[in-house]
């Protein structure tokens, strides 16, 4: 008992003691400059500073939450969660679709907010596109003595796809030209005052089939071209004649 009582003693008077300490420091700064303290605060460091002005009990320091064990009655049932936290009710469906629109990703391409989606302009601002496919083609060629097998054969599939998307985007912008051509020899007709005469799509056709004609027979692929053209119509010929 007496021991006890010693030792509240001590304890009350040390308090007394840190006190008296505190209020005098306190009585010190009255006396300072704002911009003394700030100083006097830099040098001895913030938490050195607030236990000499407020005292070792207020400066307090968080303790980590301990994880709450999620309990369940057996190893077969699944865990129960603690139902203290409310589940929204009304409204809960509309602050998802908020919260998912913060963080939304749109594809401009692919959204009416971006405008509308014209083929002239989209074929033009990336023309550039061509040369990159070109400039890849030539990697290739260089990687396929390197290669053999699969490994050939796909860089071989990659080349021939680069290159079909080239001559689809030369015969887009030839058949563009074309019809700018046909565009403007309308208008120079309403112009002068003569009936202008409007390309058919049978015409049309019939002049592409001669310029290719023509560009086949220039780079000497005409009789490659035919001949692949004969087996398509008889391999045609002869699924109709199996299916009669």
């Amino acid at each position: 008992m007496s021991s006890s009582s010693d030792s509240s003693d001590v304890s009350e008077h040390e308090a007394s003691g840190d006190e008296e300490t505190q209020s005098a420091i306190r009585e010190d700064l009255k006396g300072m400059t704002l911009e003394e303290i700030m100083q006097l605060k830099e040098e001895l460091g913030a938490k050195v500073y607030k236990e000499a002005v407020l005292g070792s009990k207020s400066v307090t320091r968080k303790q980590p939450k301990a994880k709450s064990e999620l309990k369940r009655l057996n190893k077969n049932r699944p865990r129960e969660i603690s139902a203290k936290r409310q589940v929204p009710f009304l409204g809960a469906e509309q602050r998802v679709e908020r919260k998912n629109k913060e963080t939304e990703l749109r594809d401009p391409r692919f959204d009416e907010r971006s405008g509308n989606y014209n083929v002239d302009t989209f074929k033009k601002n990336y023309k550039f596109v061509t040369n990159i496919r070109h400039n890849e083609v030539n990697k290739l060629k260089n990687q396929l003595d390197n290669v053999e097998g699969e490994e050939k054969q796909k860089i071989k599939h990659t080349m021939q796809r680069l290159i079909n998307k080239n001559v689809e985007d030369k015969k887009w912008h030839a058949k563009q030209a074309q019809l700018e051509k046909e565009r403007k020899a309308i208008q120079k007709a309403h112009a002068e005052g003569r009936q202008p005469h409007y390309v058919t799509k049978k015409e049309r056709r019939a002049k592409e089939l001669v310029a290719q004609f023509e560009h086949l027979k220039k780079t000497g692929k005409l009789n490659k071209h035919l001949e692949k053209r004969r087996k398509k119509n008889a391999a045609k010929d002869r699924k109709r004649i199996s299916i009669e």
